[in-house]
């Protein structure tokens, strides 16, 4: 009855389009409609105007369904709306990221640390995340928008960090009023280190700095490659060193064939940034 219970609460679908889904799943929809209606309609309430229930009049994209590309997704349980009353209704438009471990979309954090933090995609249709027998949040499998033309304002959990992770993907309506919305921001990920790291490939585009580090650190870049990109900033009043894995391949000051370069004078190095980033071809990295 579950599959049921879904189709019966799609938001954004009449009465008559309901009917018809159910119909195409096999189900007697007008019988389970009068079965269920208790479930559903406030059936057996006292007559009168009663609480609102929920409320959506949000369209989060600006474009007919075809010009907009859809994706199937597991969605996490855990997912939360958490602007809205209760938290497990999610509202359409709100921003998305997946969950690295699992694969599971959730709702984007840009200060989660499972790979949330990255925005991918935003839900097009509201969804309840309870079980209605059960009362308990439960995985839920629904379509996922993963591209095409969107309306910001209408973006539930929407800022600049998610735009930049989304601007490949979709198409803002205000890009031409919002200053670095058709570019990608420098940095789409943010990461503290308190220890020595291996920089992934799968790191490209993030700012790494060195809060809580009570030491020495060394960064030490993947591979040469073209395209890649990557930050560091010293917020700990510890030496901060970059490295090539190569060595002799960086283009620093006055240097060309530099193996790493490093914050390591005292009283000069909290506030100290540098961005490395590789030319075209993939031989150096120019700092």
């Amino acid at each position: 009855m579950n599959l049921f219970q879904e189709i019966w609460k799609l938001e954004g679908l009449s009465k008559r389009a309901r009917l018809q889904l159910l119909r195409e799943c096999g189900y007697d929809a007008r019988a389970l409609r009068r079965v269920y209606s208790g479930f559903f309609s406030g059936f057996g309430n006292v007559p009168g105007i009663g609480t609102t229930v929920e409320t959506y009049e949000s369209a989060p994209t600006w474009a007919r369904h075809p010009m907009l590309l859809w994706a199937p997704g597991q969605i996490s349980s855990a997912m939360v709306d958490s602007t809205n009353t209760p938290t497990t209704t999610i509202r359409p438009g709100l921003v998305l990221g997946i969950i690295t471990a699992t694969g599971l979309w959730t709702n984007y954090s840009p200060t989660a640390t499972d790979g949330s933090q990255v925005a991918q995609g935003i839900l097009g249709v509201g969804l309840p995340m309870l079980d209605p027998f059960t009362n308990t949040a439960q995985t839920k499998v629904w379509g996922i928008i993963v591209g095409g033309p969107v309306q910001a304002s209408k973006l539930i959990g929407l800022d600049l960090q998610a735009r930049a992770d989304m601007v490949p993907y979709f198409r803002f309506d205000d890009f031409a009023t919002v200053p670095g919305t058709g570019y990608r921001f420098p940095w789409t990920n943010f990461m503290s280190k308190t220890a020595a790291y291996q920089v992934l490939a799968g790191d490209n585009f993030t700012l790494f700095d060195n809060v809580g580090a009570t030491g020495s650190i060394t960064f030490t870049l993947p591979a040469i490659a073209n395209g890649y990109c990557f930050g560091f900033r010293v917020q700990a009043d510890q030496t901060v060193v970059v490295a090539s894995s190569e060595g002799a391949n960086m283009i620093a000051l006055n240097n060309a064939v530099a193996n790493s370069v490093a914050f390591s004078t005292a009283s000069q190095k909290i506030g100290g940034m540098v961005m490395v980033y590789t030319n075209p071809a993939g031989t150096k990295w120019i700092v």
